[in-house]
């Protein structure tokens, strides 16, 4: 098969990398595969590197930029005619208008469209929705509550759908690297480190982590506290710390980190307080190094932590639970133990590249066979859900 992506994003995150896990999987079953993306995205540059085929000539801005998005649909339309795929993979909201719009303009036959829904923000019941929405294939989602947005959607429940969740590096988290711990400031031999990482915005809920750690220190005042990211809300979570008396002995702000396999395994624990996650692949990445984990009970967080099994769950927006569930873990060395196994037996056994490259390839075949089986009059099976 020939697979076309199509992706909007130009910086590289959880998304980006998926779509080249996915890309290098099919590619080494020998299938033929190609990224679209706009011009020095992340994702086209190591795609490239990777030996895949790129068009890097896209915007995939807003479609009310009418230039552009005019000028995106001609390029595509060529490297449809040109390339000729069998499968366009969309994955972000201006890439999926563009394919769609294409779609509906064209004359000749087009190849089918499957959508990945990778966040959990619902989409609009606008009409152009609505019309975007049936114009489109076959869908795959990232976490269980993505999928029941999916589903529960107009036009789209009625589609075939796969639940295929994100995969962490396992081959980066795996691979040991010299602690960090020395690198940074205010930790003491018997500091207990607590580790964190995401976009500085307020869905990742680092507010209520703060307001928790002030709780936390004051029985456990060997508690410290990293996050690594960054983002538009950190200036006033940096503000909050120091309102919350958090100083250099309690709290670190890292910025962007290039080495996170090195930092999870210099951490004892790790924490996430959002209060929206598609499927928390950060929290993936902290179970395959085997940590212990506490997490908000939010979107697609308990597809991969199973509360006093794979880590530990509480409600989000509340900070007292949140410190206690971190006391607990420190306090309780069997429990700490207990969860670090089970969590690398969940990421081991479910969540590997090899199963989501498997069950991709699994859904194209499908949605590729119906396709030509509605092109010759054939009746295809009802949806079901796989």
């Amino acid at each position: 098969m020939k697979i076309l992506h199509t992706n909007m994003l130009r910086g590289w995150g959880g998304q980006s990398n998926r779509i080249l896990v996915e890309a290098l999987g099919a590619k080494r079953e020998g299938h033929d595969v190609a990224v679209a993306v706009p011009r020095g995205a992340q994702l086209g540059v190591r795609a490239k590197l990777a030996g895949l085929t790129v068009f890097p000539q896209f915007q995939f801005r807003s479609p009310i930029l009418l230039w552009h998005f005019w000028q995106d649909l001609q390029d595509l339309r060529r490297v449809i005619d040109d390339w000729r795929p069998d499968i366009i993979h969309t994955h972000g909201s201006q890439d999926t208008w563009v394919t769609v719009v294409a779609k509906a303009r064209a004359r000749e036959k087009f190849p089918p469209v499957i959508r990945t829904k990778h966040n959990i923000f619902e989409w609009k019941r606008s009409w152009p929705n609505k019309w975007l929405y049936r114009h489109i294939d076959a869908f795959v989602s990232i976490s269980g509550f993505i999928d029941q947005q999916v589903a529960a959607f107009p036009g789209a429940g009625d589609k075939p759908r796969m639940l295929i969740p994100s995969v962490p590096d396992r081959t980066a988290l795996e691979k040991s690297h010299p602690s960090l711990r020395g690198e940074i400031p205010g930790l003491t031999q018997d500091t207990f480190l607590w580790g964190s990482t995401g976009r500085l915005r307020s869905e990742k809920g680092f507010d209520v982590l703060l307001r928790a750690m002030e709780r936390l220190r004051r029985d456990r005042p060997d508690a410290f506290l990293v996050i690594a990211g960054d983002g538009s809300d950190r200036g006033k979570l940096e503000q909050q710390a120091k309102e919350l008396g958090l100083g250099p002995d309690a709290v670190c702000f890292l910025g962007f980190r290039e080495d996170v396999p090195a930092l999870l395994q210099s951490l004892d624990a790790y924490v996430l307080a959002s209060r929206s996650e598609g499927l928390g692949t950060a929290i993936l990445e902290a179970l395959c190094v085997g940590l212990p984990v506490v997490a908000t009970h939010v979107g697609g967080i308990p597809d991969s932590i199973t509360h006093e099994q794979t880590g530990l769950l509480v409600p989000s927006e509340n900070d007292i639970v949140l410190a206690s569930a971190m006391k607990r873990v420190m306090e309780d060395r069997e429990l700490r133990e207990r969860l670090k196994v089970a969590a690398r037996q969940k990421v081991l056994y479910e969540f590997t590249e090899e199963r989501l490259v498997e069950r991709t390839m699994k859904f194209y075949l499908e949605v590729f066979k119906r396709a030509n089986q509605e092109d010759n009059g054939v009746t295809a099976d009802q949806h079901r859900d796989i």
